[in-house]
C-alpha cells in the first residue's frame, strides 16, 4: 500500500472525531441537524432523538472493557502505516492520527467524553450533499472540543490547514484527490470528505452555510418511515440507489471518488446506458433501514432492499424453511437455510432470460450479457436427483468442549429437508458400505449407526444417529435428542435463513484462536491476542443472537436480534 492509500484511511478516520474554529455565526438554536439534509438525499442515518440515557450508560460500562483493545488495534495499525508514510503530506496526516489516538486512549468514560465537548444529548445526521457525504452531530460544549483540538494540533506539532469559505474559516485535511472539511458552526460539528478540486458553491451547501432550499426536518419524511416501519427514532434511515445511479458520472462526489478507487477518469455515461441501469436499479429502488428496538438489554435492526412487486413475489416462493427453523435460539450455534434447488433454478432463469432475449444496449454492459447468456446455458441443464430434491438444511451445534488435555467432546445435529428422503439415504447407502447393513424407519425413529459408517474421527467418536420421515433425513452425533429436531416446526414468515447463536460462541472462537494461533507468526499473534480479548468481552455481553433474512411482499429484509447480559 503506497502513502497516498495509507494517508486516505488516515483521512476518514481523523475527519469523524477532529473539529475546528468555525465562524461565530450560530445556527438557529433549534435547527437539528436533519435541516441541513436535502429531501432529495441519496442516503441518509439519523437519530431524530437522543438515545435513552439508561441505554448510553449501560453502553459505556461495557466499553470501557473494550476501548484499551480498540485503542492498542489502531495504535498497531498506525505503527505500520508509519514506517511506509514516505511523503510530507502522508507524514503529516499520520502525525495528527497518533496524536488523535494518545487523545482518545484517555476517553474511556462517558464523563470524559463530556468534557471534551460532547454530549449523550446530541442528535446526528449522517447523509449526502449530491453524492459527497456529511457528517452532522450536535456538541455539548464547542469551546471544549475546540481546546481538545488544540492540544491535538499542539502534540502532533502539526497545524490542521484552514480555508476560507463565504467568510468564514474551516480546518482541512488535503491529500492527492480528497479534501477532508471539519467545521464547528453554533452548536454542531460538521466534517465531509470531498474532491479536492470542489468549488465554492459546493464547499458551501456541504458545510450548510447554504441550506437546502427543501429539509428532511420540514418534509418529515424520516419520521414518516420510521412510523410506517416500527422503527425508533435512532439510526433509521435509507440509501436510495435510484438516486444514487442517477447522480453517476454527473455528481462530482462521484467523479472524485470513482477516479481514485480505479485511479483513472470515471467513465462518462450516455443516454443509452444511463437509461439502461435506470431500468435495472428500478427492480430494487432503494433500501430502508432502523432500530426497532435499542435499549440497554435488546437490540433489534431490520434492513431491507426494497424490490419490484413481480421480482418480491417471485422471492417468496424461494421460502422453504426446514423443520426447526423457528426454534428457540437455546443452543450455541444453529443455522437454517431454505434450498430449493429447482425453484432457485427457475428464479435466477427468470432474471436472466430478459437479458438474453434482449441485451443490454449500453457497451460498458457487455460482459453482463455474456455472463447471462452463459449463466443461462449452465442453469438450462438437468439437476439429477438427490440434488434437485433438496428444499434446505439446518446445521447445530449443542454442545461443545476441548480440554487443555485431552480431545474436543461435542453434540451436533445436521438435517437435509428434501421431498424424497428415501433415494438421499438410497444415496448414502451406497457410498458408505456400513450404512447399507442399517435399516432405517420412515417415521423418524432414530438408529443408532454402526461405530465404522464413517471413515476417520474427530476426537472421542460421538455416538451417530439417523432419522427420517416425510419431509426429511436427520443426522446427530452425541447425544442430541434427533426426534424433536424433526418434529419441530419450520417459519412461516418467508424465511430464506436464520442464524441463532449464544454468546457462548464467542467463548469458543476465542479459545480455538488460543489454541490454534500459536501456529501464526509472532506479529500475527500479537493481533490474534487482541481479537481474542474482544471476543472475551462479547461473551459476557451477548446473552444469545438471532440473524434472519426474510423474503417479504416488499422485498428482502435482514432482521437482527441481539439480546444482552442482564
Amino acid at each position: 500500500m503506497n502513502a497516498v492509500h495509507h494517508a486516505r484511511a488516515v483521512l476518514l478516520a481523523a475527519t469523524l472525531v477532529l473539529g475546528a474554529c468555525g465562524a461565530r455565526a450560530p445556527v438557529e438554536a433549534d435547527a437539528s441537524p436533519l435541516a441541513y439534509v436535502p429531501a432529495d438525499t441519496a442516503f441518509v442515518m439519523a437519530n431524530r432523538e437522543p438515545l435513552p440515557e439508561a441505554s448510553v450508560n449501560a453502553w459505556s460500562r461495557q466499553m470501557q472493557g473494550a476501548w484499551p483493545v480498540m485503542i492498542g488495534m489502531y495504535e498497531k495499525m498506525l505503527t505500520g502505516l508509519a514506517t511506509s508514510a514516505d511523503d510530507p503530506q502522508a507524514a503529516t496526516a499520520l502525525r495528527v492520527a497518533n496524536a488523535l489516538i494518545a487523545e482518545l486512549k484517555s476517553l474511556d468514560t462517558i464523563d470524559k467524553w463530556v468534557a471534551v465537548g460532547f454530549t449523550t444529548k446530541a442528535r446526528a445526521a449522517l447523509y449526502a450533499v449530491g453524492l459527497v457525504p456529511v457528517l452532522r452531530i450536535e456538541l455539548g460544549d464547542p469551546d471544549a472540543f475546540r481546546a481538545m483540538v488544540a492540544r491535538i494540533e499542539a502534540n502532533s506539532g502539526a497545524r490542521l490547514g484552514t480555508l476560507d469559505v463565504d467568510g468564514r474559516s474551516v480546518w482541512t485535511i488535503d491529500l492527492e484527490k480528497l479534501r477532508g472539511l471539519i467545521a464547528i458552526e453554533g452548536r454542531q460539528l460538521v466534517t465531509s470528505v470531498l474532491p479536492a478540486n470542489a468549488d465554492e458553491a459546493l464547499l458551501r451547501r456541504v458545510l450548510g452555510f447554504e441550506r437546502p432550499q427543501q429539509n428532511l426536518a420540514a418534509s418529515a419524511a424520516l419520521a414518516a418511515l420510521e412510523q410506517a416501519e416500527g422503527y425508533q427514532p435512532y439510526f433509521s434511515g435509507w440509501l436510495d440507489l435510484r438516486r444514487i445511479v442517477a447522480l453517476v458520472d454527473r455528481d462530482p462526489g462521484y467523479r472524485a471518488f470513482a477516479a481514485l478507487a480505479g485511479n483513472a477518469p470515471a467513465p462518462a455515461l450516455d443516454d443509452i446506458c444511463r437509461a439502461e441501469l435506470d431500468g435495472l436499479f428500478a427492480q430494487m429502488p432503494r433500501m430502508v433501514f432502523g432500530y426497532t428496538q435499542l435499549d440497554a438489554s435488546r437490540m433489534r435492526a431490520s434492513a431491507r432492499i426494497d424490490l419490484a412487486a413481480p421480482v418480491a413475489q417471485s422471492l417468496l416462493t424461494l421460502s422453504a424453511p426446514p423443520p426447526g427453523s423457528n426454534a428457540p435460539a437455546d443452543a450455541i450455534y444453529d443455522v437454517a437455510v431454505s434450498l430449493p434447488v429447482i425453484k432457485l433454478k427457475d428464479f435466477l432463469l427468470a432474471r436472466i432470460e430478459p437479458v438474453v432475449a434482449s441485451p443490454y444496449k449500453c457497451a460498458a454492459f457487455s460482459d453482463w450479457n455474456a455472463k447471462a447468456a452463459e449463466m443461462k446455458k449452465q442453469l438450462s441443464q438437468f439437476v439429477p436427483p438427490p440434488l434437485s430434491d433438496f428444499t434446505g438444511l439446518r446445521l447445530t451445534l449443542d454442545r461443545f468442549s476441548w480440554p487443555a488435555d485431552g480431545e474436543p467432546n461435542f453434540a451436533a445435529r445436521l438435517l437435509i429437508a428434501t421431498s424424497n428422503p428415501q433415494a438421499l439415504i438410497g444415496m448414502a447407502q451406497m457410498t458408505l458400505p456400513a450404512l447399507a447393513q442399517v435399516s432405517i424407519p420412515t417415521d423418524g425413529t432414530p438408529v443408532t449407526l454402526p461405530a465404522d459408517v464413517i471413515p476417520g474421527s474427530i476426537g472421542q467418536s460421538p455416538t451417530l444417529r439417523v432419522a427420517m420421515d416425510a419431509k426429511a433425513v436427520a443426522l446427530a452425533a452425541g447425544d442430541a435428542d434427533l426426534k424433536a429436531y424433526l418434529d419441530a416446526p419450520a417459519a412461516s414468515d418467508g424465511q430464506l435463513m436464520r442464524l441463532a447463536f449464544s454468546g457462548a460462541l464467542y467463548s469458543i472462537v476465542g479459545d480455538m484462536m488460543g489454541r490454534f494461533g500459536t501456529m501464526l507468526p509472532t506479529e500475527d499473534q500479537v493481533d490474534l491476542a487482541a481479537q481474542r480479548d474482544l471476543y472475551a468481552l462479547y461473551a459476557k455481553w451477548i446473552k444469545q443472537g438471532d440473524i434472519r433474512v426474510n423474503a417479504t411482499p416488499k422485498g428482502l429484509e435482514l432482521v437482527q436480534d441481539i439480546e444482552m447480559v442482564p
